[in-house]
C-alpha cells in the first residue's frame, strides 16, 4: 500500500486522515519537552504511555472493524505505514516465533528523540497498546535506547506479568 492510499488531506474540510483515523500534524519533540518541563520527566513518561498506548489500541481496532479480514502481518504492516505517513519515522518490527520472547520496535529518523520523560514513550507506547490489542496480551516497554549516530530510537516490548489475586 502506498503512502498516497493512506494519506488523505482534505482542504475543504481541513482534515488530515491516515487510514481513515484524523489526525492533526503538531511539532511532537516540542510537545514532549514541553511537558518534560510541565511535570517533570517521571509524569510525563506516564501521562504519554497513557495517552500513545490508548490510541494504539484504538487504531488496531480501528483497523479491524473496517479490514476484518486482515491477518495480524497485515495489521502490522498497516502500523509500520502509519508511522512512516504521519511523520513519525521508518519503523521495523521483530516479532519472534517463540511468542513469549520480546518484540523488538526500531524507529529510523524518529520526530522524537530522547530516552527519557515523554520523549521515551512516544512512539513505543503507541506500538505496545497497538500490539497489546493485536495480540490480546499487555505488554511494557524496556530497554529504550536512542543511537545518535545511526539517528534510531529502539526499545523491547515485552509480555507484562499479570498477577492473580490470591483467594
Amino acid at each position: 500500500m502506498s503512502a498516497g492510499e493512506g494519506l488523505v488531506v482534505d482542504r475543504e474540510k481541513g482534515e488530515l486522515r491516515i487510514f481513515g483515523g484524523r489526525f492533526t500534524a503538531v511539532n511532537a519533540q516540542m510537545f514532549c519537552d514541553l511537558l518534560d518541563a510541565l511535570v517533570g520527566t517521571t509524569v510525563s513518561a506516564v501521562q504519554m504511555h497513557s495517552v500513545e498506548s490508548r490510541l494504539g489500541k484504538e487504531d488496531v481496532e480501528r483497523i479491524r472493524k473496517e479490514r476484518p479480514q486482515a491477518t495480524v502481518q497485515e495489521i502490522i504492516n498497516l502500523l509500520i505505514e502509519t508511522d512512516l505517513v504521519s511523520g513519525v519515522g521508518i519503523t521495523k518490527v521483530t516479532i519472534p516465533e517463540n511468542q513469549d520472547e520480546p518484540i523488538f520496535i526500531e524507529t529510523s529518523n524518529p520526530s522524537v528523540k530522547g530516552t527519557v520523560g515523554a520523549a521515551k514513550t512516544f512512539g513505543l507506547s503507541w506500538w505496545a497498546g497497538a500490539l497489546s490489542a493485536l495480540f490480546n496480551r499487555p505488554f511494557d516497554i524496556k530497554d529504550v535506547v536512542y543511537e545518535n549516530d545511526r539517528n534510531m530510537i529502539k526499545g523491547r516490548l515485552v509480555h507484562r506479568l499479570v498477577e492473580r489475586a490470591s483467594t
